[in-house]
């Protein structure tokens, strides 16, 4: 039987592609109303555009972060300039997590663009990718050899990371190839001074100024030899440059920070404010200041502590500390602590007071005195014994020449650690002594000697002891220490405390810590070492 005309195979086909071109033929209506209207600029994504255009150029830059994300959300690649703009945003407001993706996006964009890349590099180096960042500037220069800011570039983000010998090697190629380049003649003093290499670093500086670029190299000057320790010759370079660029404030900065580290915090906060005066905005000045108030305003540290052995013994602490600034280099402390201890039945109190004066005469003189009493209270449950002690010593410190310093004193205490001690009613008398020696490529060596007389207990003691320790300090918050130390003691009491004939230690450790002068502290240590006993 014959199909029907307008049921045939043929029919049907062609009716399905007519269907298939008017909905392309609609489509492209659409596309060419959508193109018609970005074109005229009325279309959400030029709006958005437009709007953060002009946000931009105007300075609102809160508003203008919010139209190009805006814009970027309706079309993520029509603007390479959107792009770029919002990664310089995020990157202002140190949100490097949004602005890298960015970065990266724009250089797909625009690949020929090397401001883009460098701007890529530079962001991973602030983020700490240092290998991303260098791999980055290379590519520019395997490009194109002479391009500064990206062999600038390569060898700041090694200095950074504290891969100094690496970012020192860069420098050094580049300045053998341009060696009137005083901007990375610069940078490579400072590297030199950052990897503590600070002859090398101030013979740089010298260098640079004999070449006219006094200035900045005179700042580097000053600045390394604060450094050293040469704390009275920073200052008298600061204090010349003070008067030579009277409105700059780093050289105001430069010499509050060597006023404060010789103790003048009053001096360091005049500086400051003539820092403040010319730039109230400058940011190592505000928090210099901070720091300055906090030196010379009054103090109040509250504390507690607990504490339990191998041996059972157990013991519990509170105590409270404040002090004042008194006069001019002169600050008073005062001091109050209560601890409980236990072993066993046997239970112990001490509570101590105590005050003290602390005194930095000239910049190299420091002078400590303290004064106070102990009260010790000792017995099972059903008795219990009261002594008294009287507590305090007189120090002083010396900075003898550049990174070479003494000091000694002697000092009375209650020997109060244990329940045990407690109840023996021992208190000791030192004589103490010490050095520290500076040495080349950020060592030191230090070592302490001590002699003391234990009265009191079951038998009158002497203890002599003495360390020896070799610092390493690559990088700002790690340090590193090889030491040895020793004691011994005359006899062997039985007073709850350990007091072998003879007792060695030698010990490796890594220290770590954040905070210095920021008001805070987190540190942590690790040690491992090996020591020999002997008892008679």
């Amino acid at each position: 039987m014959a199909h029907a005309k307008g049921n045939s195979p043929l029919v049907i086909w062609l009716r399905r592609w007519r269907m298939v071109a008017l909905a392309a033929l609609a489509c492209g209506s659409v596309a060419r109303y959508a193109r018609a209207q970005a074109a005229s600029g009325n279309s959400p994504f030029e709006a958005a555009i437009r709007e953060a255009d002009a946000a931009w150029t105007a300075g609102r830059f809160p508003i203008s972060m919010s139209a190009y994300t805006r814009a970027l959300a309706l079309d993520s690649s029509a603007s390479s300039r959107a792009v770029y703009r919002l990664a310089v945003l995020h990157s202002w407001e140190g949100d490097l997590r949004r602005a890298i993706p960015l970065f990266a996006r724009y250089v797909l964009l625009e690949p020929r663009d090397e401001e883009g890349r460098i701007a890529l590099a530079k962001a991973y180096a602030w983020s700490g990718a240092t290998d991303r960042a260098v791999g980055v500037y290379d590519s520019i220069l395997a490009r194109d050899a002479t391009y500064r800011d990206a062999a600038l570039g390569a060898a700041q983000s090694l200095a950074w990371a504290g891969r100094y010998d690496e970012a020192l090697g860069r420098y050094d190629r580049w300045l053998a190839r341009t060696p009137r380049d005083v901007e990375a003649g610069l940078a490579r003093a400072r590297t030199l001074a950052w990897a503590g290499r600070l002859g090398a670093a101030e013979s740089a500086y010298i260098e640079l100024e004999s070449r006219g670029e006094r200035l900045e190299a005179s700042k580097g000057v000053a600045l390394v030899a604060a450094w050293r320790g040469h704390l009275g010759r920073s200052e008298r370079l600061w204090r010349a440059l003070t008067v030579k660029v009277p409105r700059d404030p780093e050289v105001w900065v430069g010499l509050a920070q060597v006023l404060r580290w010789s103790g003048r915090a009053e001096g360091a906060r005049d500086a400051l404010t003539r820092a403040l005066a010319v730039n109230p905005a400058h940011p190592d000045a505000r928090e210099q200041m901070r720091w300055v108030r906090a030196d010379l305003g009054p103090t109040v540290e509250p504390g507690a502590a607990s504490a339990w052995d191998s041996d059972g013994n157990r013991s519990w602490q509170a105590g409270l500390a404040g002090s004042i600034r008194a006069w001019s280099g002169a600050r008073l402390s005062v001091a109050g602590s209560h601890r409980r201890t236990a072993l066993d039945a046997l239970r112990g109190t001490s509570s101590t007071a105590r005050a003290s004066l602390r005194v930095k005469a000239g910049g190299s003189l420091t002078l400590v005195g303290e004064a106070g009493g102990t009260r010790t209270g000792s017995g099972s449950d059903a008795s219990a014994r009261e002594h008294g002690f009287a507590i305090g010593g007189v120090r002083a410190t010396a900075r003898l020449s550049t990174g070479f310093s003494l000091g000694g004193g002697v000092s009375r205490s209650a020997f109060d650690e244990t329940a045990q001690l407690i109840q023996s009613a021992i208190a000791t008398t030192s004589w103490t002594a010490e050095g520290e020696l500076q040495l080349p490529g950020r060592l030191v060596l230090a070592g302490t000697g001590e002699v003391a007389h234990l009265d009191g207990g079951s038998v009158s003691n002497r203890r002599r002891a003495g360390s020896t320790t070799l610092r390493w300090k690559p990088r700002r918050a790690l340090a590193l220490a090889l030491a040895g130390r020793g004691f011994d003691y005359a006899k062997s009491p039985r007073d709850g405390y350990f007091a072998p004939s003879r007792f060695r230690l030698g010990e490796m450790s890594a220290h770590f810590g954040l905070g210095r002068d920021l008001g805070w502290a987190l540190g942590a240590e690790l040690g491992i070492g090996i020591q020999r006993v002997q008892f008679d």
